[in-house]
């Protein structure tokens, strides 16, 4: 059985670049309509992080994982941050 080539035209895949504190780059290529969960989890696992333990960032504001680049209103090539995520920092009295 012979494989059949789909063609997907370029308006329904994005370029994203994923970038995270030590200014490491990552560049993914997605369809529009999939969950960035997928591109970003798949950061992680190359950096060997846990994806719970990070924070994306998108403009400065987190990324809801669930949607997709379209929900989200991204252009090509558009940067997502990876930020470790901090615990802590309260004020303690003496």
């Amino acid at each position: 059985m012979a494989k059949r080539k789909i063609s997907e035209s370029s308006d329904d895949i994005i370029n994203i670049v994923v970038k995270d504190q030590h200014n490491v780059q990552l560049f993914f290529t997605m369809k529009k309509d999939l969950p960035v969960r997928k591109v970003l989890v798949a950061f992680c696992k190359r950096r060997q992080v846990d994806y719970r333990t990070v924070t994306f960032l998108l403009d400065g504001s987190r990324v809801p994982l669930g949607k997709t680049p379209a929900e989200l209103g991204m252009e090509n090539y558009a940067e997502v941050e990876v930020m470790s995520t901090m615990s802590g920092g309260g004020y303690l009295w003496s």
